[in-house]
């Protein structure tokens, strides 16, 4: 029988390892991991919640305007912190800049720790039993990728004089996910998405929210924990394949057909300048619109192609942490939530 994700949120071991912390600064609160991290730290005996936006909205706990480029508000928001859990999220000037900004300002106004959401992105192409002990990606010229972004965040991040620690989670899935959950659901849903043969054989290492907030909750608290990483997966790594197949099969769509690898690079080679063509026409002349969405791109390619896990040992140990979610209990989730959306019978 599925447990429900706030019979884990209430009863999960980490609340044994939490202790008291008067004010946290939530920054990303209104997004998909930050509404998650919220909700997990009400639970949270004498802690207040201040959750910082752009752009403030009613989520039930005090809110605050945030602008991660723009001191100003964050003094404004960071006044009277105990501490700060960062995981906005935007372009490169907000994810390595406004880091910086982050900690300078967090420095300045007496914040003891910052837990900051970085990613197993930082890895870049690392295979096999990936720790915390391998390199994260070179710093390097340019605008970069997100994951480039990620790793010189991190870099700032390490540079601080303030308690910072860095959690690393892998593919965070949950009622609210637009990436792993909406938007995959409506691809399979199209009736174009399917499994990849050999190329859809990496590894997808879910993890759900609920268990990351679980991990950003000890490590506020956790003794050992300042200026460390941490990777923060969930128990179940299962190949991309299975996961198309879970989520499709919890949605109530037919297995899915197999693709061709050679099938599969073909299409990903034209989706991207295909997708901006299409962009440009008007909607009566988007023919294939609805196959180029479900074409994937090529860094989802190398994404689903990639044999690597990321082994949360050591959260474990110093976090007092560990997953609570079944796979299966966070795909009645996931189906639950897409149901409400009106997404699935």
């Amino acid at each position: 029988m599925a447990i429900s994700i706030e019979t884990v949120i209430s009863q999960g071991s980490w609340r044994d390892s939490v202790r008291f912390v008067a004010v946290v600064v939530v920054i990303g609160a209104g997004g998909f991991v930050g509404s998650a991290i919220v909700n997990t730290l009400r639970q949270v005996p004498g802690t207040s919640i201040r959750a910082a936006m752009l752009h403030p909205r009613d989520i039930g706990v005090p809110t605050v305007q945030l602008d991660l480029l723009d001191p100003d508000s964050l003094r404004r928001a960071l006044t009277g912190a105990d501490a700060v859990v960062n995981c906005a999220r935007g372009d490169r000037a907000t994810t390595v800049e406004g880091t910086r900004r982050l900690i300078e300002v967090s420095a300045a106004s007496g914040v003891r720790r910052i837990v900051h959401l970085s990613s197993i992105a930082v890895y870049g192409g690392a295979t096999g039993r990936v720790d915390e002990a391998v390199p994260i990606l070179p710093q390097r010229s340019g605008d970069g990728s997100y994951a480039h972004w990620k790793a010189d965040a991190e870099r700032v991040a390490i540079s601080s004089s303030t308690e910072v620690v860095r959690l690393r989670p892998g593919i965070i899935y949950g009622a609210g996910s637009t990436l792993w959950v909406h938007d995959l659901a409506l691809r399979i849903r199209s009736g174009r998405w399917a499994t990849f043969g050999s190329a859809g054989e990496g590894i997808c290492n879910l993890v759900h929210v609920t268990d990351v907030a679980a991990a950003v909750a000890s490590a506020l608290t956790a003794p050992l924990a300042a200026g460390e990483a941490f990777n923060i997966d969930g128990d179940t790594a299962i190949t991309w394949n299975a996961w198309f197949s879970r989520l499709a099969e919890a949605i109530g769509v037919p297995p899915l057909p197999n693709l061709p690898p050679a099938t599969l690079r073909r299409r990903s080679k034209i989706a991207l300048p295909a997708k901006a063509l299409v962009r440009l026409l008007p909607p009566s002349q988007r023919l294939f619109g609805d196959w180029l969405r479900a074409a994937p791109a090529a860094s989802e390619v190398a994404l689903f192609g990639l044999a690597a896990t990321y082994p949360a040992d050591k959260a474990r140990r110093l976090l007092d942490w560990s997953p609570g979610v079944s796979l299966e209990d966070g795909l009645v989730d996931c189906a639950r939530w897409l149901r409400d959306q009106r997404q699935v019978a």
